[in-house]
């Protein structure tokens, strides 16, 4: 049996999805969460001592099959990357083109550049001129790290990624081709809001910032209603300058521990957009086993990264 992998290491916990593989076919046949054997520190996250202790943990969580032979997808923190645009003219060459993201990338890190994997993928938008791209850069500790995780469990790495990315593919396999205009993903968090932006379909960018403890309206913080409104605002302003035109917001998508009704109908009476909650198991075939022990749609939202991480295939 081929079975791939999908994990996400988020700042609650590692979370997982396994997927039986037939040629091209999925089917989801587990999915769960793995809290950190050590204190999570974005900071201090990645250290080989560190692997043997996090490999058995998942071990121990993981229904793994000797017998079978496993693929693994791996979806990481921003933190442990860095995604920018980069804007690139129409006549640049392949040399021409890793100068210029080498030359870019200086500007926002501290390390030297040649610590760094680096390339552009082929999400970009077209401007007069020139395209920009979207353009991610990993320290190479930090791929080594995954890849010396990944062969410790057994499993081949086949993709790693960045969490802010991953739902995308989600949202692609939910909606298919009704993914038109600017639609917002909100990951709600213990103590963080993560804002990402699409448009038509394609992730645009993402960033998050740091919620302070309120009081609770119907189960969601009061800054976390503030603070959606406002995202909403300026992703209209953002891209009604990119496009000289006027936009609103399509649909709003809300995923992360837990996301309770209470939170989606405080946002229906609060915002002008109607939000939804983002569904990973929608969709997608599920294996007897799972269909017998499956997640509430509330708590399915935590498997957003972990599910779309296999998709991106």
């Amino acid at each position: 049996m081929h079975v791939h992998i999908g994990l996400a290491f988020c700042v609650e916990n590692i979370y997982y999805a396994g997927f039986l593989k037939n040629n091209q076919t999925l089917m989801l046949d587990q999915v769960g969460s793995v809290p950190y054997p050590f204190y999570y520190k974005e900071s201090d996250f990645i250290g080989e001592e560190k692997i043997p202790q996090l490999a058995q943990q998942i071990k121990s969580r993981i229904q793994i099959n000797p017998s079978d032979n496993y693929d693994i997808s791996i979806s990481i923190e921003s933190n442990l990357a860095v995604v920018k645009r980069i804007a690139f003219p129409d006549n640049f060459n392949q040399k021409e083109e890793r100068e210029h993201i080498a030359w870019e990338l200086s500007q926002s890190i501290i390390e030297p550049v040649d610590q760094y994997v680096f390339f552009k993928t082929v999400n970009h938008f077209d401007f007069e001129h020139y395209r920009d791209y979207l353009t991610i850069a990993m320290r190479k500790k930090v791929v080594h790290f995954f890849n010396v995780l990944s062969k410790q469990l057994g499993m081949n790495l086949v993709d790693l990624s960045i969490n802010q990315l991953v739902p995308e593919f989600v949202l692609r396999n939910i909606l298919d081709n009704n993914r038109e205009g600017l639609i917002g993903l909100f990951k709600i968090g213990r103590t963080r809001l993560e804002t990402t932006l699409l448009w038509n379909g394609s992730y645009y960018n993402s960033h998050y910032d740091r919620i302070k403890n309120s009081t609770k309206t119907a189960g969601i913080s009061e800054n976390y209603l503030t603070k959606i409104k406002d995202k909403i605002k300026q992703m209209e302003k953002l891209f009604e300058q990119l496009t000289n035109s006027q936009i609103t917001v399509s649909k709003i998508f809300l995923y992360g521990e837990n996301v309770e009704d209470s939170v989606i109908q405080m946002l229906q009476k609060n915002v002008s957009v109607v939000a939804f909650r983002l569904n990973p198991l929608q969709n997608i075939d599920k294996s007897e086993k799972l269909q017998n022990a499956l997640p509430s749609v509330k708590e399915a939202t935590r498997y957003v990264e972990s599910i779309g991480i296999v998709l991106d295939q």
